[in-house]
């Protein structure tokens, strides 16, 4: 019997119809604002070359239709929230993206970008993001597939990497989190689950490997004119796959809400995969460089841990219990400070790290509370600084964006490329605190167990 890795393996060396060409008619001829509305900085994996933003305020949205962006992203940093807010802000950015799609007459297309471990508020935000929209019914697509992560979906299951082999989503740690965990293996059967049962299992549909295959785009938007389903689970193990989605999506003049992890963003926006960065790509004044390790779950820890054998690097722990305890947080945070800066001033690199045994509530709301404050307590951290990194790399999503938008007081920054594959660089905008800074996202589920390492060695000086 084949097992599932020796199965996708087969699939990835098979050879695919590329559907790029025909996606590049279409966007010409239509001219489409893609906005890309992202739970955490993690998002933009895939990307380059493009704006993200961090508010979404009416004459934000207003300047980026009027300066005529083609594709952007938008940091809703919906992960931290709680359910309610998250609903609140999908909703405003709906209302206020299609406001917009009106006044300058463009074809909006809005895709929610979550966690490929489907891990994220789901589906109360795209819920929420319709409404506001005014598109309460449109259909909600979910294609979780992102490749440079090692992540794939084959008969409706989706799969991760782990060590050469692959495990189903529900089978891995990322389904165990505290405020975002799981259970279901097959992606219809997520759907019920994450719905609480709203969304019935036979108002769900999926497109297949082999459908893909066979039928290409017409098939996709012959099964959505149908209109016999409301929510859609897409089964893709290359680019090709998505590719054969996205341009049936896009002729079947069907109303759509996407619901993806971020290779798809690169199918339907049709932008190319670039290179990887090098240090030397990324200069910068300063001095040093900041290290920020938030993430605590396991494959960060063991990116940690190895990068703990160096001695290239300074180390510095935050004990999480102090953070709690009114009387410690003020010298835990001092101590922080007086380390890093110390460092910086010699031209090092230094790890701010939390301490790795998991702090949980007593439910879902209350570990998310308590994520939130681990991350409030690095924010003020780097607000506290006096010297200027050559750079800064985050690890973790709700700690990456929390360290931009309140440490880092970023409102607009330009996606530079992937130092790693899954990782991103963003070049600060000039009113962030370290004008022109990169800024690297390093998520806390990407890479092997020597990306950490291996990300830092290109940002030593050769």
């Amino acid at each position: 019997m084949t097992s599932i890795s020796e199965k996708i393996i087969s699939l990835l060396d098979r050879p695919k119809k590329s559907f790029k060409a025909e996606i590049e008619q279409w966007l010409a001829k239509h001219n489409p604002i893609i906005a890309v509305l992202d739970d955490d900085p993690t998002g933009c994996q895939t990307i380059h070359g493009i704006q993200v933003f961090t508010e979404w305020s009416n004459q934000t949205i207003d300047s980026i239709f009027r300066e005529g962006l083609g594709t952007f992203y938008m940091l809703t940093n919906s992960r931290s929230m709680q359910p309610e807010k998250a609903n609140d802000v999908g909703f405003n950015i709906g209302q206020r993206l299609q406001e917009a799609s009106k006044k300058y007459n463009r074809k909006l297309i809005v895709i929610s970008r979550s966690d490929s471990t489907l891990r994220g508020h789901y589906p109360n935000e795209v819920n929420a993001l319709a409404n506001g929209l005014g598109r309460p019914d449109a259909k909600q697509i979910l294609i979780p597939a992102f490749f440079e992560g090692g992540r794939y979906t084959l008969n409706d299951i989706h799969y991760l990497e782990n060590h050469g082999e692959w495990i189903p989503a529900a089978e891995s740690p990322f389904a165990k989190d505290s405020s975002f965990g799981f259970t279901s293996t097959n992606l219809k059967d997520w759907i019920v689950e994450k719905s609480e049962g709203a969304i019935k299992i036979e108002n769900i549909e999926s497109f297949s490997l082999e459908n893909l295959e066979s039928g290409g785009p017409d098939y996709v938007a012959s099964v959505l004119r149908q209109h016999l389903f409301s929510h859609y689970v897409v089964n893709a193990v290359s680019y090709e796959d998505l590719e054969a989605v996205a341009m049936g999506c896009l002729k079947s003049d069907t109303d759509i809400l996407f619901r993806t992890a971020a290779s798809f963003i690169n199918a339907i926006a049709n932008i190319p995969l670039a290179p990887l960065l090098h240090g030397s790509d990324l200069i910068s004044s300063g001095k040093g460089g900041l290290v920020i390790v938030g993430s605590y779950v396991p494959k960060t820890t063991a990116q940690l841990t190895i990068l703990m054998q160096e001695t290239g690097y300074e180390f510095h722990q935050i004990e999480v219990e102090k953070i709690f305890d009114s009387n410690l947080r003020t010298s835990v945070i001092q101590d922080a400070v007086i380390a890093v800066d110390k460092a910086l001033k010699v031209d090092r690199i230094i790890v701010l790290y939390t301490s790795r045994e998991v702090v949980k509530g007593i439910n879902k709301s209350e570990s998310l509370d308590i994520v939130n404050s681990v991350s409030g307590t690095l924010v003020e951290l780097v607000q506290n600084l006096e010297v200027r990194p050559k750079f800064i790399l985050s690890k973790g999503g709700i700690t990456s964006s929390d360290i931009a938008t309140r440490a880092l007081n970023v409102k607009r920054a330009e996606i530079k490329g992937q130092i790693l594959e899954g990782v991103p660089v963003w070049e600060l905008g000039p009113e962030s605190r370290f004008p022109h800074m990169p800024y690297i996202v390093f998520p806390g589920n990407v890479g092997d167990n020597y990306a950490l390492k291996n990300v830092l060695n290109k940002m030593q000086p050769q």
